[in-house]
């Protein structure tokens, strides 16, 4: 069973004149944070998307929220967001 989801989505980025998301939502899976982590890249760089368009990204585990993806794919700790949570990339 995987310990791990997090729906990767994107956000227009006005200051491109996009008002409207530019990628198409996906959900994924992993059992580990590690994976989650390399998922969120991977659809970044698919999707060409920029800082501006990439919105607040939540990991949970077992349903209740764990970490935030930023944008350049490192995981951050959902209640302290100073604290980055070591990932292997």
């Amino acid at each position: 069973m995987n310990n791990y989801t997090c729906k990767l989505r994107s956000v227009g980025n006005p200051d491109h004149a996009q008002y409207a998301p530019v990628s198409n939502p996906k959900f994924v899976e992993s059992d580990t944070l590690t994976g989650i982590a390399s998922a969120a890249r991977e659809y970044i760089s698919f999707w060409n998307l920029g800082g501006g368009n990439w919105p607040k990204t939540i990991v949970k585990q077992h349903g209740k929220p764990v970490a935030i993806i930023s944008y350049n794919g490192r995981l951050w700790d959902f209640r302290d967001r100073s604290k980055e949570i070591p990932c292997a990339s």
